[in-house]
């Protein structure tokens, strides 16, 4: 007979937890964007994000339509048996989970597995979109020159100056998308915000672009394992032409280019943004999935 999981006390993630999860990303490296500490950090009063530590594996549960939820366990291998104790024990699904973890449990376990590809990530070689070549990428190379020769422009690295640069772009951000009228762009922009404070401190790296000395698009990120950065904040005056695909490019080739892979997140469904990204033409698509108890 299996031996039930003594749920850990869990506690909310501070600031102070940083190095408990960066040891362990370290030793177990994530392939979904959310697990870095800053997505965990920055977002943990929106999903109400809280932590506890059993059996080896860091198990982080979150708070969304009224019921907890868990993301997959992180720890050492033989997740999926400790991840079918946790969910048969309390009944609570596994959200965001990977899909080799995924797979090995539909067809082991019994338990309900449902895909989610409102969440799963966008996967891009690094050197494809700094280089932009062939015809499939004709339409970014147009809207970039078309940028750079209309516009005085400036591509800078940021340290210490990040933090309210940052702050105040997203604030001017939010006044041309309207984002206290979009419950989705209010609560980005206070996760962008604490990104930005926390810029130094979590060794983020950040570009802006200036467009006549003036700041009009800014871009933020981190690495997610040895190989791939993942894109926290990639954001740009709307109504420049080809800002934002010329942000993009420089922040690749200027602080990036060292990595394979970038991690441009999820669409959540939003066809826009679906959209948008598709047509950088992923290499791959990092599928996650949902865990429910047996029905």
């Amino acid at each position: 007979m299996e031996q039930n999981v003594s749920m850990p006390e869990f506690r909310p993630i501070e600031k102070s937890d940083r190095g408990i999860f960066l040891q362990a990303f370290k030793n177990y490296p994530p392939d979904i964007s959310e697990y870095t500490f800053t997505n965990l950090f920055a977002w943990r009063n929106y999903y109400r994000f809280e932590f506890g530590i059993v059996s080896g594996y860091i198990l982080v549960r979150a708070f969304i339509r009224d019921a907890f939820v868990f993301l997959p366990p992180i720890g050492p291998g033989n997740e999926g048996a400790f991840l079918k104790k946790v969910i048969i024990e309390t009944g609570s699904p596994f959200i965001r989970v990977p899909e080799p973890l995924a797979l090995m449990l539909k067809s082991e376990s019994g338990l309900i597995v449902t895909a989610d590809p409102d969440n799963s990530d966008y996967l891009f070689n690094v050197q494809d979109l700094i280089l932009l070549a062939g015809r499939k990428y004709d339409g970014k190379r147009n809207l970039i020159h078309k940028f750079k020769s209309s516009y005085n422009y400036e591509y800078s690295s940021f340290e210490g100056m990040f933090p309210r640069i940052c702050l105040d772009f997203a604030d001017e951000w939010c006044v041309m998308k309207d984002c206290e009228g979009e419950e989705g762009l209010k609560r980005e922009r206070e996760a962008v915000g604490e990104m930005c404070d926390s810029f130094n401190e979590f060794s983020l790296l950040g570009g802006a672009i200036r467009v006549s000395g003036k700041i009009k698009a800014i871009a933020l990120g981190e690495r997610l394992n040895h190989n791939t950065l993942v894109m926290h904040v990639l954001k740009a005056d709307p109504s420049i032409q080809g800002l934002y695909q010329t942000m993009f490019n420089e922040f690749l080739l200027r602080e990036v280019r060292s990595f394979e892979y970038v991690n441009m997140e999820q669409d959540l469904g939003i066809e826009g943004l679906r959209k948008a990204k598709r047509s950088y033409q992923p290499v791959a698509m990092v599928n996650k999935y949902t865990i429910w108890p047996p029905s």
